[in-house]
C-alpha cells in the first residue's frame, strides 16, 4: 500500500467535488479544475474527505496510486488556496516588468524578451527583480516558472552571475556546481534511458524490445520485465550472423540484427512489443534495426 496514496484528502469549506468515473472536478473560491485520472485507481468521497484507492494490485495500479492521490490533493489545494512560485533576477541592469498580462524581461539580450502567461496564470513583479507566478493549477504554475527561468538560467559557478534564480534552492545548487554543468554524451544517453525506462515496461503480452549500441556492435533483446526474463536475443556477435557480416558497425549489420530478432520473436509467438532504444537517438543503426524488425513482422 502506498504511504502517500492511502492518506485521505480533507475537503476545505466552500470546496465541492464531483466524481464521474475517472473524471474529477473540483470547484472552490479561486476557480475550478478538472482532470481525468488514469485507469487503475478509484476516487470516492466519504463526507468531508476524499479517498484514492486501487482497483487491483497490478504493477500499473500500484505505480499510479500515490501519483493520483497527489494530483487530486493539488487540485483541492489549488482551488482553495492557490499556488505560487517566486523567482529572483540577479545581474547588473537586469529587470522585469508587466505590461498588460505579458511579462517583459530585460536580461542582457539585444532586445527585451516578452512572455505571455497561459490562461489562468497571473504574473507580478516586485522591486523590478522579483517575479511572482501564481495560479490554481500547480503543474501550469511550475511549468510557467520554469519557462521564465530558462530565459537566463544560472551558470555553474557563481551565485551572483547574471541569471534568474528560483529562490534559495537554486543558490545552494549553484554553489554545489549542479546547475549549468555541461553533461557528457554518455550522461545524456543515460538520462534519456532512465526517462524512457520509467514509462516503458515489458509484459508477457507485450514484452520490451531493448536495444544497446556500442562503438563496434549492436545488441537486441526481447524482455519480459514482470519476470525479469529474456525471451529472445540477437546481436552482431551472434554465431548465425557474424560470418556473414563484413563490418559490424554499420546500418547493414543493424538491419540483419533487426530481422533476426524479429524471426526469433515470431517463432515464440511474440508479435507485439514495446520499443526501448536505450537512451540513443532514433537515428542511424538504431533506426535501421527498428525498421528491419518492423518489416520482418514485429509490431511496435
Amino acid at each position: 500500500m502506498s504511504r502517500i496514496g492511502k492518506r485521505p484528502i480533507s475537503i476545505p469549506n466552500k470546496v465541492t467535488v464531483a466524481i464521474d468515473g475517472q473524471s474529477v472536478t473540483v470547484k472552490g473560491p479561486k476557480g475550478e479544475l478538472s482532470r481525468v485520472l488514469p485507469e487503475g485507481v478509484l476516487v470516492s468521497q466519504d463526507g468531508e474527505t476524499l479517498l484514492v484507492t486501487r482497483k487491483d494490485e497490478s504493477r500499473t495500479a500500484r505505480q499510479r496510486h500515490g501519483l493520483c492521490r497527489t494530483l487530486v490533493a493539488n487540485m483541492v489545494e489549488g482551488v482553495s488556496q492557490g499556488f505560487q512560485r517566486r523567482l529572483e533576477i540577479q545581474g547588473v541592469g537586469y529587470r522585469a516588468q508587466v505590461q498588460g498580462r505579458n511579462l517583459i524581461l530585460n536580461v542582457g539580450y539585444s532586445k527585451p524578451v516578452e512572455m505571455e502567461p497561459p490562461s489562468g496564470i497571473q504574473v507580478a513583479v516586485e522591486n523590478n527583480v522579483n517575479v511572482v507566478v501564481s495560479g490554481i493549477d500547480k503543474e501550469v504554475v511550475g511549468n510557467t516558472a520554469a519557462r521564465i527561468r530558462a530565459v537566463r538560467p544560472p551558470g555553474p559557478t557563481k551565485v551572483k552571475e547574471f541569471a534568474i534564480l528560483e529562490s534559495l534552492s537554486d543558490v545552494r545548487l549553484v554553489r554545489q556546481g549542479k546547475i549549468g554543468m555541461k553533461l557528457s554524451r554518455k550522461e545524456l544517453i543515460q538520462r534519456r534511458h532512465n526517462r524512457v525506462r520509467r514509462r516503458v515496461t515489458g509484459t508477457p503480452e507485450r514484452p520490451r524490445l531493448a536495444v544497446f549500441r556500442s562503438n563496434q556492435h549492436i545488441y537486441a533483446q526481447i524482455i519480459d520485465d514482470t519476470k525479469q526474463h529474456t525471451l529472445a536475443s540477437a546481436s552482431t556477435l551472434d554465431p548465425d550472423l557474424k560470418p556473414q557480416l563484413g563490418e559490424s558497425a554499420n546500418c547493414e549489420a543493424s538491419t540483419a540484427v533487426g530481422k533476426l530478432i524479429a524471426e526469433r520473436s515470431l517463432k515464440q509467438g511474440i508479435s507485439q512489443v514495446v520499443f526501448d532504444r536505450g537512451g540513443n537517438l532514433y537515428h542511424g543503426r538504431v533506426k535501421a534495426l527498428a525498421e528491419a524488425a518492423r518489416e520482418a513482422g514485429l509490431n511496435f
